[in-house]
């Protein structure tokens, strides 16, 4: 089995790995760059291709068509020389010495005026000739013999070496006693190309005609010098052989051409070639009947330069949007995932025990959903603490504090009973019955601490043992009813002792104070899932009525000096027990008296609260 899977596995984990530990926020962000960038660069290069490939045909045929127009053009040009050379033979004194036996004289006088009208006679010719009107032609010489010529010049810089290099060319072709029309090639010293043209005398072969027209070099290389527009472009005129009879370098007139651009002379059409370390676009032309051919190239990347401009702007523009997108896209992830920090800063509160932490609200619905949750989450979080744990933790701490009051708890029973044995055997039966209640009582407060409800039945018994003893306290100041509407709710369960310290809050906050007559009244009814115990006296009243019962420790009860434990304790258990709808209600009237209401469910003691 081969390793290379495996090991390509790895090299990746390590990448993979380093993803997975960057934050999200951060991820978004990346592939929001990308998203961006990555269109953008692919559009950008497409462009760049596709352009190119447009500007390469445009060029192609641009390159083509200039080619050809140039070449046109030079053909035109030699052929206007050529025409001209034909119409130099048109001249009388010419045509006299082509077709008779006629000399230009040996009478040195006489040579003279005939060489001086030989010329008059062809400057009148050129003067209506386009070759010449058009500076094409900048020599014209007739050479009878190596002493005897005409000539006409436009004004050259130097007459004697005008002269001098067109006796040369006389010598060059009359000594090849060829006939016939010939271009014979320029050179670095002597940049003229010249058109000869050699013409015999009918009766006497021997004597020979020799027209001889030059023409700058540079002149003729103005015919493609919008060519040369582009930088690195190369332009030559050559021979079958190579030989360069003009160029854009003019150091290179009257050389052979490397073979790679020899090798372009039967290229017609345009294409690209390899010449050097440079690629070209090239394309070569025959002048007319001349045996001339015209070479062109021109750098493949010039072509292609007006792409890189705008590939250059392009890539400006697209860096300036993507400067402006990487922006709008970073601020625009970092809003939206800026529930992802709030998510976790608020995780971490909660972690820490802040279960009042929140999150804040958002525009957006989904996000403002999310933030919504999270804060149910928290709320449903407090509650179960504050409603199970708080619970669980304030009925442990009742029982504590009730073990904690059984002091010996068999030898205070065993008193009581004596003391209640003593009475009945002294017949003193009122004695008997305090003592058997307070017994009563006590036990009831005792040994049923463990439990957290009780039935109303048997709270109703303990608030029965009180009541006897205050009565048996206050003799005829203090007066008590108990009314319940309807008995089977004397089955139903309530929190032990939620009923007695309300009962005793009235008797000694309400009664025990007043110089009249004390009454208390107890109301027990049932209302749809609800059972109400109401405690009426007609005592001094509350001074002031709670309605914070966060605060209410601090809020004073009737009299200065009296605290409010057992309201408060009793309030607060209930609605531990069943929840925020149930509690105590309390409606006073300083002076006149108070009603306190307990309200808590339906409780048939079958489920726990806790």
């Amino acid at each position: 089995m081969s390793n290379k899977p495996i090991l390509r596995w790895l090299s990746l984990r390590p990448v993979s790995a380093l993803f997975t530990r960057i934050p999200v926020r951060n991820k978004i962000v990346i592939i929001i760059v990308l998203l961006i960038l990555l269109p953008m660069t692919v559009a950008g290069c497409y462009f760049y291709w596709n352009i190119s490939q447009i500007l390469t045909r445009n060029a192609n045929a641009n390159l083509s068509l200039l080619i050809r127009q140039t070449n046109d053009n030079i053909e035109k040009s030699f052929q206007i020389i050529d025409n001209t050379s034909l119409h130099f033979l048109s001249n009388k004194m010419l045509r006299s010495w082509l077709i008779d036996n006629r000399s230009l004289s040996d009478d040195f006088y006489k040579k003279f005026v005939n060489k001086a009208e030989m010329e008059e006679d062809l400057k009148y010719s050129l003067m209506f000739n386009n070759a010449w009107n058009i500076s094409l032609l900048s020599t014209a010489f007739v050479f009878f013999d190596n002493d005897n010529y005409v000539s006409v010049l436009k004004s050259p810089p130097n007459i004697e070496l005008t002269n001098k290099n067109n006796l040369a060319v006389y010598q060059s072709v009359n000594g090849r006693m060829v006939r016939g029309k010939e271009i014979l090639t320029p050179s670095l010293e002597d940049p003229t190309i010249y058109f000869t043209r050699v013409m015999s005398n009918i009766n006497l072969p021997r004597q020979r005609l020799v027209l001889i027209f030059g023409t700058k070099e540079a002149d003729l290389a103005e015919e493609y010098s919008g060519l040369l527009d582009f930088t690195g472009a190369l332009a030559y005129i050559i021979d079958n052989q190579g030989i360069i009879y003009s160029s854009a370098g003019k150091q290179e007139l009257g050389s052979v051409v490397p073979p790679d651009i020899l090798a372009l002379k039967d290229n017609t059409e345009v294409r690209e070639v390899k010449l050097g370390q440079e690629t070209y676009l090239a394309a070569s032309r025959s002048i007319g009947t001349t045996g001339l051919t015209f070479i062109a190239g021109i750098p493949r990347k010039q072509v292609l330069s007006r792409l890189s401009g705008s590939m250059h702007n392009y890539i400006w523009i697209i860096t300036l949007i993507a400067c402006v997108s990487l922006a709008a896209g970073i601020v625009i992830s970092l809003r939206f995932t800026r529930v992802v920090r709030d998510l976790l800063r608020s995780i971490r509160k909660v972690k820490k025990g802040d279960y009042n932490a929140r999150m804040p609200a958002y525009k957006d619905a989904e996000l403002n959903q999310l933030s919504n949750t999270f804060n149910h989450m928290t709320d449903e979080i407090s509650y179960l603490i504050k409603e199970v744990y708080e619970k669980h933790l304030l009925i442990k701490e009742s029982e504590i504090k009730f073990l904690q009051a059984q002091i010996n708890p068999h030898f205070l029973f065993n008193t009581l009973i004596t003391i209640g044995y003593k009475a009945k055997l002294s017949k003193d039966e009122t004695v008997y019955k305090m003592v058997t209640s307070l017994t009563e009582l006590l036990q009831a407060s005792i040994y049923s601490g463990n439990m957290a409800t009780i039935p109303i039945r048997q709270e109703l018994d303990v608030i029965r043992f009180y009541l006897y003893l205050q009565k048996e306290r206050f003799e005829d100041k203090m007066e008590y009813t108990i009314e319940i509407e309807d008995e089977a709710l004397l089955d139903l369960y309530l929190p032990k002792l939620s009923v007695e310290p309300l009962v005793e809050n009235a008797v000694v906050h309400g009664v025990e104070k007043k110089l009249g007559k004390g009454i208390i009244h107890i109301r027990i009814y049932r209302r749809e899932d609800s059972v109400y115990f109401e405690i009426t006296d007609n005592g001094n009243g509350f001074e002031h009525v709670p309605q914070d019962w966060n605060n209410f420790e601090n809020i004073t009860i009737r009299k200065q000096g009296h605290n409010n434990i057992g309201l408060i304790n009793t309030h607060k258990r209930v609605k531990l027990i069943y929840g925020e709808p149930y509690g105590i209600e309390v409606e006073s009237e300083l002076g006149t008296g108070s009603k306190v209401t307990l309200h808590i469910p339906t409780d048939w003691g079958g489920v726990p609260h806790v």
